[in-house]
């Protein structure tokens, strides 16, 4: 047998991609990187379609590539790792035991780096949704979902533990926020910031008693931050008396040593989001949204000073705009770089997402990682780690270092992507309604023949204030639409976000005219 046909044996037999083929991507979650840069957790999923299941796990990488090594083994569904300080732990959030020793909500638990057993750190009776790491290593900041009404922890399971045992199973409310996308907001509750003793499992609500809960929708770690010197925590939050789903968010702080709140930033014709204190813990930076404008006003980068706060006793404008000349809509996370003089944020441009570097000094920025689409990032001194994705590969995990390229560290679906045949993706404009170019992604089917003719299958984005972007949906994968035989045409017409805000808010009041007209002019 000769070397060459040898080598044609070895070679996976290529197929068109399925659904099927889709399920069976393995899934990373958002990285965090170790405080020296050596390092990356982040968590893995897998889905078994004859289960009907998922099942994640945690998994270390290095930055400078090599084999992936699992770090859980024994939890079902192992997610949102962090580093510690020292870098010689990783706290996460997970639902774990059997029996009478399951976890009834999710629980945050540590495991070595080194490896071994996870432990549970806490047993919070109303469950941990987000946490942050405070700077001392031991205590974590932490979301969960309680009743406003009650005091302690006690008088939390005792409610739980009560709601478990009604009868009922309607939901009655007369809130106007009660649901948010597939699910319902947990019933009489709020969310809270928590602190958690990793050492002795004790644990304090910090909002128990006042006014102030966290956003109703799906709260996260970005909703919230902890002072460099472990002792404040700024967090979002809805003033007013109804929470909606349009609320406009204000900024406030909780002094850690004396448990007293207050308000950093706050107007009434903008929605704050995001905040993260800078480096020397002197200046918040967070996104801004002019509201009370309108519903499609883009997010910018704000920055509100903390002296300037103590110093007027009051909120009134102490806080500035820093990107209203960018023409980008600004999406958190935030990350600050580790000097403090420019800030990572997320932004699309064109049909894309990268994260990009603002600087404030000169209030200009630039593409600090390109997509694709970049998920998520974390920034370290000399090293930035992503997670992206693009119409021709599903999401990897990345490590960019200045005047380097770009290393992938994992190959969780390098085995799949072997055995498929992809078409390929390419970037063509028409010109639209209005007489304005308009951007048309195509999707070919493998094998295409120019020569030959195809059906076009048009793949229409909702929103309508969205794009189709270079990306691998798991929801409307071109791919797979193109695998049937069809080219697949993804317009992105007026309305549609990353093109500047003119053209998006071009078909305000006019919904469906403009966009016809585009889609008709890509046909």
């Amino acid at each position: 047998m000769t070397a060459l046909r040898q080598d044609l044996m070895a070679r996976p037999t290529r197929h068109r991609i399925t659904v099927d083929d889709l399920w069976k991507v393995q899934r990373p979650g958002a990285p965090s990187l170790s405080p020296d840069g050596s390092l990356v957790v982040t968590s893995l999923t897998t889905y078994q379609m004859e289960d009907n299941r998922a099942q994640s796990s945690l998994w270390l990488l290095s930055t400078l590539g090599g084999r992936a090594r699992r770090l859980t083994q024994c939890g079902e569904k192992d997610g949102q790792p962090r580093f510690s300080p020292s870098g010689q732990q990783v706290a996460f959030v997970a639902r774990r035991g059997s029996g009478s020793a399951a976890d009834e909500s999710p629980q945050l638990y540590l495991i070595d780096t080194d490896g071994g057993e996870a432990r549970r750190a806490a047993v919070v009776p109303t469950g941990i949704e987000a946490f942050r790491w405070c700077p001392d290593g031991r205590h974590v900041i932490a979301v969960s979902w309680v009743w406003p009404d009650a005091r302690g922890q006690a008088q939390q399971a005792s409610r739980l533990k009560a709601f478990k045992a009604r009868k009922e199973t309607g939901y009655a409310t007369s809130e106007a926020q009660y649901r948010y996308w597939d699910h319902h907001i947990p019933h009489g509750r709020v969310a809270h910031l928590l602190r958690v003793d990793t050492v002795t499992g004790k644990s304090r609500d910090l909002l128990e008693g006042t006014p102030y809960e966290l956003t109703r929708a799906d709260p996260d770690a970005s909703t919230f931050d902890v002072s460099p010197d472990g002792r404040h925590v700024v967090f979002a939050f809805d003033p007013a008396a109804e929470k909606r789903m349009d609320g406009r968010f204000a900024l406030a702080e909780i002094d850690l040593r004396t448990g007293r709140i207050r308000e950093l930033a706050r107007d009434a014709q903008w929605d704050f989001s995001s905040p993260r204190y800078s480096p020397d813990g002197q200046r918040v930076a967070f996104i801004a949204s002019h509201q009370g404008k309108k519903h499609t006003m883009p997010g910018h980068l704000a920055m509100v000073p903390r002296a300037a706060v103590r110093a007027a006793g009051r909120t009134s404008r102490n806080w500035q705009v820093l990107s209203q000349a960018w023409d980008h809509d600004v999406h958190g996370p935030l990350h600050w770089h580790p000097e403090g003089t420019s800030v990572y944020l997320f932004a699309e441009a064109q049909g894309r997402r990268h994260l990009w570097q603002f600087d404030l000094g000169t209030k200009s920025a630039s593409i600090a990682v390109a997509g694709g689409c970049v998920h998520h990032a974390d920034v370290g001194w000399d090293a930035i780690v992503c997670l992206s994705d693009s119409a021709a590969y599903p999401p990897r995990v990345t490590v960019h270092r200045a005047g380097q390229p770009a290393a992938r560290i994992e190959s969780f679906n390098q085995a799949l992507l072997d055995r498929w045949q992809l078409g390929r993706t390419e970037e063509m404009w028409v010109t639209g309604a209005q007489g304005d170019r308009v951007q048309v992604w195509l999707t070919f089917p493998p094998g295409f023949d120019a020569k030959r003719q195809y059906p076009l299958l048009h793949n229409i984005h909702g929103g309508p204030h969205t794009a189709a972007g270079d990306n691998w949906h798991f929801r409307w994968n071109t791919q797979v639409f193109a695998a049937q035989g069809y080219v697949v045409a993804s317009v992105n017409y007026h309305g549609s976000s990353s093109f500047g805000y003119d053209f998006l808010d071009s078909i305000t009041h006019r919904w469906g005219e403009l966009e016809l007209q585009d889609v008709e002019a890509a046909t």
